[in-house]
């Protein structure tokens, strides 16, 4: 069975996600996100990854062989320089994806503190 490029990045992917979506941080990292011991509820970001599969998507789509910054040299043909393309907006979308879900935490993280500061203060009395 031949495993093409393209699956082996997906299949990275795909196990890259599930690393980070088990892995924990220590609480005293937690400290420092969000300034708390406190123990907010984790769930998975599925939705991210659909945002940046629709990302790379369209990114995909966009490529355009009048674009020089697309065609790198005349050497090279559009089909080379459209699966180069494709090989950067692979590479982009799986930092991307990393990065928002660390992102998303953060924010979720930072969110759940201010409405726990909220009830604790009385705001909801």
């Amino acid at each position: 069975m031949k495993v093409t490029k393209r699956q082996i990045k997906r299949i990275i992917k795909e196990e890259k996600r599930r690393l980070l979506e088990q892995t924990e941080l220590p609480d005293g990292d937690w400290d420092v996100i969000v300034g708390s011991t406190h123990h907010w509820p984790r769930v998975e970001w599925t939705n991210v990854e659909d945002l940046v599969d629709q990302w790379m998507d369209q990114e995909n789509k966009a490529f355009d062989k009048g674009d020089p910054s697309m065609m790198h040299n005349d050497e090279i043909s559009v089909s080379e320089a459209k699966e180069i393309w494709e090989d950067q907006v692979e590479a982009a979308g799986m930092d991307m994806e990393a990065e928002l879900t660390v992102r998303v935490r953060k924010l979720a993280l930072q969110t759940m503190q201010e409405f726990t500061d909220k009830l604790i203060n009385g705001d909801y009395s």
